[in-house]
This record gives structure tokens, sequence and C-alpha cells, in this order.
């Protein structure tokens, strides 16, 4: 590309660096980061009193539509276009009335040792140094307090890899104990070659869509993964599966795992974990807990037997972004048989070979145990937060969320005009506005879907509060998940009369419309 008068030919001796080139423009980066970091804080500071969602308005849109920059327009001015354009236009799960999908909020801290991780920049493949025993530190913390001690484990970007590295770990481990060997075969019969059982695996109907990514990309096909039914409090009917494995080894196929879950995505239903680790005992399979978020219940004593039998598990995904509060991306894996862990994933190559001495002694440890080489510092806001803290504050937080809700419930439980459409076992809460109608046939399920749907939409689009929404027996609910440590219980009781309110507004509208 042609030089511009902006920007003359520099001699190839010259000095280029993203450093800044003088004291003098160290001194204006040093004021601008303070900029930044009192921005932050000011904005997480007046979080109760600004709207929880807010759109990008259109005169902001043509920031987005424009060209890659050739040439800058230096730090103070990008940090501008973000402070204006992109910090009051996020999806507002730092907010207290944030309460959709299971986003958690962050902290403050995590925060700030995110910057301090990022400044390290560490490669986490593996290498002697610090950050890599933080991380081994942490995972060691967890597999005790979740009864797994001794536990191998990997931090990863969210609970889909977390489940994904161990349905890998399982079919591998699982598949060799049959003769099969998967990392070396595949799951292919070649020409010429005996065709290999098909591998599949077992979870409830509730089982999160990371089950059918997984079934996927490990090349099983979704056929592979096999869907139990589940009980009206949409826990999985664990007396039927023995049958299903039964007749599946009777078809030629090769059962390896199955998938309790701590925690349904949709109402936060527990499955029977230890019934079905007895199960995957009797019949030597992998018994794998998906916890992305209910796997924290063990840290608070209020909970705790809600989740029993995970301590049982062979591996155990969860999220410290979900119920940890930590910023994303903060996930973990964790694989009771350390070695098994290893044999899954480990391999060698010469630039990447082990000395007895210096920072490669010990080798690409994580590396080693997951699919991510180049891999962040991810586990330095979860340690230094506990350090804070410690694990008792965040077990609290855990049974403060649950207390709110069950406050919650008891709202909706009492009004006439709400309906609550699932059992509220631990932290979400399923439910709809329906109007009182007085001389007149009630409304049929497909009005009340669409009064619903408008409602949550208006709730949303003014700011008010932030629930999302799912589906549960064929009808549309408005859903609750708590992960938040900022709420309170007047935020649940304002939730409460917001969305009557709302559906008045909406059902008064639609009852006078044409």
């Amino acid at each position: 590309m042609a030089a511009t008068p902006s920007n003359p030919p520099r001699d190839a001796t010259t000095r280029v660096t993203f450093d800044p080139d003088t004291d003098t423009d160290w001194a204006a980066l040093r004021t601008l980061g303070h900029r930044m970091l009192d921005d932050l804080i000011d904005a997480q500071q007046a979080l109760p009193h600004t709207p929880v969602w807010r759109p990008l308005p259109p005169a902001k849109r043509p920031l987005f539509q424009k060209d890659g920059p050739e040439h800058g327009v230096g730090a103070a001015a990008a940090y501008e276009l973000f402070r204006t354009h992109i910090l009051p236009y996020g999806l507002g799960n730092w907010h207290p009335r944030f309460f959709g999908w299971v986003q958690g909020n962050g902290t403050p801290l995590a925060m700030l040792a995110d910057m301090l991780a990022s400044g390290m920049n560490p490669h986490m493949g593996g290498f002697n140094h610090a950050p890599a025993m933080v991380e081994r530190q942490v995972i060691a913390w967890f597999a005790e307090w979740f009864g797994m001690e001794g536990a191998s484990g990997l931090f990863v970007t969210g609970g889909t890899m977390a489940n994904v590295h161990a349905l890998a770990c399982a079919r591998v481990t699982i598949a060799h104990l049959r003769g099969h060997d998967v990392r070396s075969e595949g799951v292919q019969s070649w020409p010429g070659e005996q065709a290999q059982a098909p591998l599949v695996f077992y979870g409830s109907r509730e089982t999160h869509g990371w089950a059918q990514k997984a079934a996927e990309w490990l090349g099983l096909g979704v056929r592979a993964f096999r869907q139990v039914p589940v009980r009206p409090d949409f826990t999985m009917q664990h007396e039927l599966l023995k049958d299903m494995i039964a007749a599946d080894r009777a078809a030629g196929l090769m059962p390896f795992c199955v998938i309790g879950t701590a925690g349904t995505v949709n109402t936060g239903a527990t499955d029977d974990l230890n019934a079905l680790a007895d199960l995957c005992a009797n019949e030597a399979l992998w018994f794998h807990v998906d916890g992305a978020f209910g796997a924290l219940a063990a840290l608070s004593p209020l909970v705790r037997e809600q989740v029993a039998g995970m301590e049982r598990a062979d591996s155990l995904a969860f999220d410290l972004h979900k119920w940890g509060s930590m910023p994303f991306e903060c996930a973990c894996v964790l694989v009771r048989d350390a070695a098994a862990h290893h044999a899954a994933f480990h391999n060698s190559a010469s630039y990447l070979t082990p000395s007895d001495r210096g920072p490669t002694a010990g080798g690409m440890y994580f590396n080693e145990r997951g699919l991510d080489l180049t891999r962040g510092f991810k586990a330095l806001k979860v340690w230094m937060q506990l350090q804070a803290d410690g694990v008792d504050k965040l077990g609290r937080i855990i049974a403060q969320n649950v207390h709110q809700v069950r406050a919650l419930v008891s709202q909706i439980d009492a009004h006439p005009e709400l309906e609550r459409l699932a059992p509220a076992p631990l932290n979400i809460v399923c439910f709809r506005y329906r109007p009182i109608i007085h001389g007149s046939a009630s409304l049929s399920s497909d009005r009340l879907d669409a009064l619903n749907r408008e409602l949550l939409s208006r709730l949303q689009e003014r700011g008010i509060a932030m629930p999302s929404s799912t589906i549960v027996d064929g009808q549309f609910a408005i859903r609750v998940a708590h992960v938040n440590h900022r709420s309170t219980i007047d935020d649940m009781t304002a939730l409460v009369g917001d969305i009557v309110e709302l559906g008045r507004e909406v059902h008064g509208a639609q009852t006078a419309a044409p």
C-alpha cells in the first residue's frame, strides 16, 4: 500500500512498537488507564439507578459499519468511542435486576484481576511459571470442595467446552476398555476393517444443548445421544435407563457414558445423581455430571443435599462465570482419574519437549489435558477473589440467591394473576402472567403465550428488568435464573409488581384492539 503524507515511509532500521514512545506518552497512557478504571467503577456504582438494558441508538450504529481503519486515531480517541458507543449498551448482565439465561455479573475485584492477567499475558499451555501453579491450585481447591480430591482439571471457555472435554475423555477411556482405540482408529471403520460398534451416551430430555453439539463435534452423530424421558419435576426417569442401555447393547451399540444434570437449564431440576452413580458402577459406564451452575450449590449448606451424589462422578463440568460471579470466560472440567484425563489428550511434538530444568520443566501440562495449546490466564480472577473473600462468602451468596428465589416463588404463588409453570427447586423460576377474566372463557394457550411474549419484550426494552424465557410443557414461560450477587429482596418484589402492571397493560391493549 502506498505511503500517505500523514504516514511517511520509515527507514527499515526505525523501531516500531505498540508501547508509548516517550516518557510523556507513558504518562498520558497512565492517565488514560486511571480514567478507564474510574469510569468502570463509576458505572458499577451507578447500576441500581440505570436501565438494565438499552438499545444502541440508530445514530451510533454507523461506527460499526465503517471499514477497518488504515491509520489510527490515538488511544484517547479510541477509548472515547468505547465510552460513548459501547459501555452504555451492553446486555446488562452486571445489573441487579438482570435475571436472564444463567449469566453471572462479574465482580469489581475480578475485573481488576483480569487486567492483571492481561498485563502479564502468560501462555497457559503449561510451562514452569507461577500462573500455571495458580491454575493447578484453584483446580485442586474445587476438586476438594466438590469431593473429588486428586482430580485432574482444566479451565476452559464455558460449560459447553467443559462438558465436551469430559465426554471426549469418557469416549476414549470406555472405548479403550472395550478394545477400541478411538484416538488412533477414530469412530469410523475403514475399508477392509471390522466395523466397530457405534458409541452411544445418555442424558435426560432436559440436558443442555451441548450434548447435541458434542455428538456432532466428536463424530458420533446426533443419534448417538439417547434422550431419557423425564418426570413431572423434570428430573430423569432413571428407572428407564437400564432398559435403554440393555436394548442398545442388544442392538449392537456400545454405551459409554451417562450424563446427570445438577441444575437443568430450563427449570433448575437435579437428577438423582446417586442413583445414576450406582447404575454407572453396575454397568461399567462413565458417569458425567453437567453442573454448569448447579454444582456450586455444593458450596452452600442450605442446598448442598440437592446435588448429593455429584462427588461420585467420573467427571464434572461447572461454570464460575455463572453462580460463581466471575467475568466471562471462566469454566472448568474436573476428571477424577487423572491418568485417564492425560491419556485422552496427551500428544508429543519436538517444539514442546519438556526439559529437566528451566521454563519448560514439567512440559505443556494443560495442553496435554485439553484441546487448546494457547490458553489465557482464566484462573487468576478466581484465585484472587477467593483469596480476598474465601469460599464461605461465595456459599453465603448462593444461599442468599436461593432465599430470594423462595421469596419470589411465594409472591408468585400468592398472586391471583401469576401462574408458576414448573417447580423451583434451586434458583430458576418459570411462570407467566394470567389475567383474571370475569364472565367469559379464559384465554387460549396461544393468546396467553402472545400476551406473555409481549409483556417480556416491554419489560426488557424499557430497561426495567431482564428475565429471559423458555418453553415449559409447550407453554411460553418468563424465566428468572437467579445467580445475581447484586440483587435484593426488593428487586424481587419490584419484578412481581412490574410484571403484573405490564401484564394488565398488554391485556388491556389486546382486549381493546378490534
